[in-house]
């Protein structure tokens, strides 16, 4: 079971793409601690309600750096919900593929942007062995094109300092790509690698204003990435880029994007600051009229899982979309599989956008091509 914790709406950096990006001033709730503890009840026992042993807690945002007070409370609640329970038969940190089923196992990860790390926090994210999830583009140049401070500077010169540290952490490099900083992804791409990480994914920016001739950009830019990853795998250079790896992976295994990645109808729930929740991140909102609430951390768990929210998102989930039937990559497809990405390109989970889908069977067919 995953949780998502909005910790606070507030963000000290204003990216040009960002989906709250008109409505920053606005955003300034923050989670309280009895929202929090009450989210962190409400995943424990729906993950035992489920059959499983394991529980991730991420803290989100907004820049959840900003409540680190709170990741500290977060962090202990849970480990005592958790020992109420299991006593002894409980551990915190890494969790191995296979854990005997009488262990629970909680881990804890954060989605930051890097720049209000220090010495101290990263201390603290080691010794509590936090996965890290990293907003970072790429080198100075192409990362300050879109991720840029209140004052509209770039944000790099923050990050770069802690750079070395986070070598030594589980980190994660989420790079978002943009119509303005395509044409030197590869590069960036390169870039992250030469630095050491070993886990690094990227994500378009659909903002439905992308061209034939950008798309054809963003293709060449992909065809680099793959030689470049297939170079890596020949030599034996562990560098997961998921781009690329899990296309060929879903396409080479047989397994579908829903069963294995996208947990979004029982393995997620995520949490806004005011308590409501959600099935996924990308669907956060404070709005009391924010689509897709599946209820409230105060509510009845049974009208929160099992309410009309929660049944339309198990039909998305066991279904196929009428426009994908017989599509053949629709089982590797965002535009199929992933609920988020389908809520924020049409707004539903049930849509399906053409410019998600000419990106996705454009980048199919290059990762096809590369293995040829």
């Amino acid at each position: 079971m995953n949780l998502v914790l909005s910790l606070t709406e507030r963000c000290n950096l204003r990216c040009t793409y960002c989906y709250y990006k008109v409505s920053h001033e606005a955003r300034s709730l923050v989670m309280s601690d009895d929202v929090m503890e009450a989210a962190i009840r409400l995943a424990f026992n729906r993950t035992l309600e489920l059959g499983q042993r394991f529980l991730n807690i991420t803290f989100f945002g907004g820049e959840p750096l900003l409540r680190m007070e709170s990741i500290y409370r977060g962090v202990e609640f849970a480990k005592a919900v958790v020992r109420e329970k299991f006593g002894e038969k409980f551990e915190s940190g890494i969790c191995p593929d296979s854990t005997p089923p009488d262990i629970f196992r909680l881990r804890f990860a954060v989605n930051t942007n890097g720049t209000l790390l220090d010495s101290d926090i990263i201390d603290y994210l080691k010794h509590e062995n936090f996965r890290i999830f990293l907003s970072l583009d790429g080198p100075e140049h192409h990362h300050n094109i879109c991720r840029r401070q209140v004052g509209g500077e770039g944000s790099f010169k923050l990050i770069e300092p802690h750079i070395p540290a986070l070598l030594q952490l589980d980190t994660v490099v989420l790079s978002v790509v943009t119509r303005e900083n395509m044409r030197t992804l590869s590069e960036a791409v390169r870039w992250v690698q030469a630095q050491g990480f070993r886990n690094m994914t990227t994500s378009v920016d659909f903002d439905g204003q992308w061209t034939g001739e950008e798309f054809d950009v963003l293709a060449a830019e992909y065809e680099k990435l793959a030689k470049f990853w297939i170079d890596l795998r020949r030599k034996d250079v562990k560098f997961y880029l998921g781009t690329i790896q899990d296309k060929l992976k879903f396409r080479l295994t047989g397994q579908r994007h829903r069963t294995t990645s996208c947990h979004v109808a029982a393995g997620i729930v995520a949490c806004a600051a005011n308590g409501n929740l959600f099935p996924c991140t990308r669907f956060i909102s404070s709005k009391p009229d924010a689509p897709y609430i599946l209820g409230n951390v105060f509510d009845e768990p049974a009208s929160i899982f099992d309410g009309p929210v929660a049944r339309d998102i198990r039909n998305f989930f066991d279904h196929d979309k009428e426009e994908c039937k017989g599509c053949a990559i629709r089982f590797r497809c965002h535009g199929h599989e992933c609920a988020c990405t389908s809520f924020y390109s049409t707004g539903s989970v049930h849509g399906v956008s053409p410019e998600v889908c000419t990106h996705e069977r454009m980048l199919a067919a290059i990762c096809d091509d590369a293995i040829v």
